[in-house]
């Protein structure tokens, strides 16, 4: 019986100093829940770009904050190493490789791709290594090393080092200038000189006969001034090797395996184990172990850390063996959280705080309906102790009892007050009422406004004048600028601390020191004043997803035959995109671990945005999906090039940061490409210069022909007045041309031969009028005279020439058919036998003093 009395008691009191030890780290859980692959953890790392990589027993886990990726693995995919015995390794080269390293067997990732690299021989054939690759090697420069048949290789096989006079098995190696260490099994290091490639000395940590103590595995991490080597075998050792003073040093020896070892710049080691972590100042060689772990609700975590990473925001991760990973940062938790198991345990039902109130000494105390509690900090552990109303100090026990609700509050109202500024605040179930009596102005916050929630339960303004709310989820704090009077708000979540539940109405107070209470449903919040203070964000933003029309776009696939993604978002500067492949959605995260609801983005599209766009995450807008994962929306971008930039800021919004750059190239339609433009061009200027062609052309000959018919017109006229004219001149000049001529010739010399003469003369012309070329010579012969004897004949009857009398008599059947109308001038022509219109129209005005078309009018004008 006193032996277990006495167990009790043990139990008892390393509870407490469990408790003492560990109450400072409270870690939050991230697990298959929030998306982990599997719970096994197995090797945790930093990408450059502040991404975080989880090496669990199923596959590779890529952590952006918000959302997991997973890189699964084929057989095809590991290389055999037969010279490593230890743990899980990873490795990030130079050119975004992840080379993964476990018991004999090598591993390799292509972040761009996110992909395993498959066939590692022909990778280590390429790079002149035709022989197996025992082990692998990179140290903290980047510089990759293979040891292939007792021999040391750098990667490009620049360095070469015979190892086979070295004792023992190499286990880890690590440079520093031109200086190049090897861990052994041993226990001992060997430093060589890289430019002359001599070994310089050998040291061991330890007495041979320790060597099997410590054989089994090594982890070396570089220090400010030397090396850190975690050694496991049948003991856990933790050493430090001086570099300068080439001495070794014992820092920590364990009965059990130390698994991961990580320091950071202020040489705080910490290091991962069977049971719990252990914190080592190796500076002050202070040593802090926690064989368990609390987590945010207060529930104490027992089970095995298998690795550790103390990342570049401060934060230190934990994976552990079954249960995933843990997280802490020492300002996440800006609210402590006296959760449920603080309270005295008599009920099963809720236990709902009310009010707080504080005595003269500074003691804090709480009201619930199941009793009273007395709130006391000390430097082990916090502590509610349940206390009887009689030891209640009275003006306390008043306080507490005093209705803290507002008796003018209607139905829906649930807190009201009125600040330093004279402004009035009234809480209600839907949401925040702003009143300024001055301006007279009413205004309504809501969630989208940035409210944590709608249902508002206590309003507090604090020395500093913030408006504190609390609500259904989470706290608001929201700040007046004195200048502006712009409201700034700031969401406080369960990631900070706060209550996972509802608060209660009212529920809100303000101690003398300026801490500040919140109660809700079984538990309360303690803040500091001084907690709430922002860190600048380390990393830029990270593009992490592209959606095209709703659709995830997957690196190295093709979308409407254009491959949109070449490697991973990640790695991704520019985009170009078609025509029609202009409703995008982006996704940016921030990779706030330590506060991810604190988190602010702004972001602009360089040719569409003309001013930056806020938002926040703690705003819960539509610009945020559920994994507190930035999400940018535009819809029928217009071809051209852009330029999105996204900045990221805390709750001080300088955003004083580095911007990620986005270059988007959506492709004009082949119609809208500066050849289609200049092939339109060039068209239109042909079809412009065509269209003027055919119109002037169509406008001279439409204008020729209003003149001709004008000219027509008139010349008709003129010939028709004629008309009659000419056609008795017709009979009156064949009778005075020919009978005249004959009876003249007969008066005067009373010769009829002559008469006879002229009118076979003139029957011969008549007879072949149509004849074209019909000439002197013809009629000559027709008449059975020589050409010159009819000249003389002629011109002595008549004072004309053979030529002319054939022409006279053409000109006058010419005109007599003219006046008959029913031929036109062409066919004119053809008939009286002359060669052409415009010949015929000459010889006609010079006998008639008019052109052909003119003629029969000129006629009818005469009659």
């Amino acid at each position: 019986m006193k032996q277990k009395i006495r167990i009790i008691i043990l139990f008892l009191l390393f509870t407490f100093i469990v408790s003492a030890q560990s109450k400072d780290f409270v870690f939050s859980p991230i697990n298959v829940l929030q998306g982990l692959s599997d719970n096994q953890i197995r090797y945790i790392l930093q990408l450059p770009d502040g991404r975080m990589v989880f090496k669990t027993s199923g596959n590779i886990n890529i952590y952006d904050g918000g959302q997991f990726k997973y890189i699964h693995q084929a057989t095809g995919d590991v290389y055999p190493l037969t010279c490593y015995d230890g743990f899980y390794r990873i490795y990030q080269s130079k050119d975004s490789l992840l080379w993964i390293k476990d018991t004999h067997k090598l591993m390799c990732v292509d972040l761009r791709s996110e992909k395993y690299l498959s066939g590692l021989s022909s990778y280590f054939n390429k790079k002149g290594f035709r022989k197996p690759i025992e082990d692998f090697f990179m140290d903290s420069n980047k510089q990759l090393w293979v040891q292939v048949s007792g021999k040391l290789y750098n990667d490009d096989s620049t360095t070469i080092l015979d190892l086979s006079a070295n004792q023992g098995r190499l286990q880890d190696l690590e440079s520093v200038k031109n200086n190049l260490y090897l861990f052994y099994s041993t226990g001992e290091v060997v430093c060589y000189d890289l430019k002359t490639k001599h070994k310089l000395y050998s040291i061991a940590a330890y007495q041979p006969q320790e060597q099997k103590l410590f054989k089994n595995t090594s982890l070396v991490v570089k220090g400010n001034i030397g090396f850190y080597q975690l050694r496991n075998g049948s003991k856990g050792g933790f050493f430090f090797f001086d570099t300068q003073k080439r001495t070794w040093k014992k820092i920590l020896e364990t009965n059990y395996t130390l698994n991961t070892l990580v320091v950071n710049s202020d040489d705080i080691a910490y290091i991962s184990c069977t049971y719990g972590i252990w914190i080592i100042n190796c500076k002050s060689g202070e040593k802090r172990y926690l064989p368990t772990l609390k987590k945010v609700d207060g529930s104490i975590l027992d089970t095995e850390i298998s690795t550790l990473f103390y990342d570049k925001q401060g934060g230190l991760w934990l994976g552990t063996l079954n249960q995933g990973l843990l997280y802490y940062h020492a300002s996440r938790y800006k609210f402590k959280y006296i959760g449920r198991s603080y309270f005295y345990k008599n009920s099963s039902k809720d236990i709902i705080v009310q009010v707080f109130a504080e005595d003269d000494a500074g003691n804090i105390y709480i009201k619930c309906q199941s009793g009273i509690y007395r709130y006391t900090v000390s430097l082990k552990n916090d502590k509610l102790t349940l206390v009887s109303s009689s030891l209640v100090p009275k003006e306390v026990f008043k306080k507490l009892n005093h209705n803290n609700k507002s008796i003018n509050l209607s139905v829906n109202q649930t807190a009201s007050l009125t600040d330093v500024r004279g402004w009035q605040w009234t809480g209600t179930q839907d949401g925040l009422k702003l009143f300024e009596p001055k301006k007279q102005k009413e205004r309504f916050f809501y969630t989208k406004d940035g409210l944590s929630n709608n249902f508002v339960h206590a309003i507090l303004e604090d020395r500093k004048h913030n408006i504190w709310i609390t609500g259904s989820y989470g706290i608001t704090k929201l700040q007046v600028d004195s200048v502006s009077e712009k409201i700034h708000f700031t969401n406080f979540t369960s990631e900070e601390g706060t209550l996972e539940g509802e608060y209660s109405d009212g529920a809100a107070f303000e101690a003398a020191d300026g801490t500040l209470y919140f109660g809700g449903i079984n538990g309360f919040n303690v803040l500091k004043s001084n907690n709430v203070v922002s860190e600048k964000l380390p990393f830029k933003a990270v593009f992490t997803n592209l959606f095209l029309r709703g659709v995830k776009v997957e690196s190295g696939k093709k979308y409407d035959d254009r491959l949109i993604l070449p490697q991973s978002a990640a790695y991704t500067k520019a985009i170009e995109l078609s025509y029609d492949q202009n409703f995008l959605t982006f996704e940016f995260s921030a990779l706030n671990y330590q506060n991810p609801s604190q988190t602010y983005y702004r972001y602009q599209l360089e040719g569409i945005d003309n001013e930056w766009r806020e938002t926040t995450i703690s705003g819960r807008n539509e610009n945020f999906n559920s994994d507190d994962i930035l999400k940018i929306s535009y819809t029928n971008l217009p071809h051209g090039k852009y330029k999105l930039k996204v900045m990221t800021s805390n709750n001080n919004r300088h955003w004083n940061g580095l911007v990620t750059e986005l270059q988007i190239t959506i492709n004009a339609p082949w119609w809208k490409t500066s050849i289609a433009y200049i092939v339109f061009i060039v068209l239109f200027i042909a079809l412009i210069g065509s269209s003027f062609y055919a119109y002037v052309s169509y406008t001279r000959k439409k204008l020729e022909q209003n003149h001709r018919e004008e000219v027509l017109l008139i010349r008709i006229k003129n010939l028709l007045e004629q008309c009659d004219f000419l056609q008795s001149e017709k009979e009156t000049y064949l009778t005075q041309t020919n009978l005249n001529s004959i009876q003249s010739v007969e008066g005067n010399n009373g010769n009829n031969a002559d008469s006879a003469f002229l009118a076979r003369a003139l029957e011969q012309v008549e007879k072949n009028l149509h004849i074209s070329d019909y000439s002197v010579e013809q009629l000559s012969r027709d008449l059975c005279m020589d050409r010159t004897g009819l000249y003389r004949k002629l011109i002595g009857l008549l004072d004309k020439s053979p030529s002319l009398f054939i022409r006279n008599i053409r000109l006058q059947r010419a005109a007599a058919l003219i006046l008959e109308g029913e031929l036109n001038i062409s066919e004119i022509t053809e008939k009286v036998g002359f060669s052409s219109s415009s010949y015929l129209s000459k010889c006609f005005q010079e006998m008639y003093g008019c052109r052909p078309s003119e003629y029969a009018e000129k006629a009818k004008k005469s009659t």
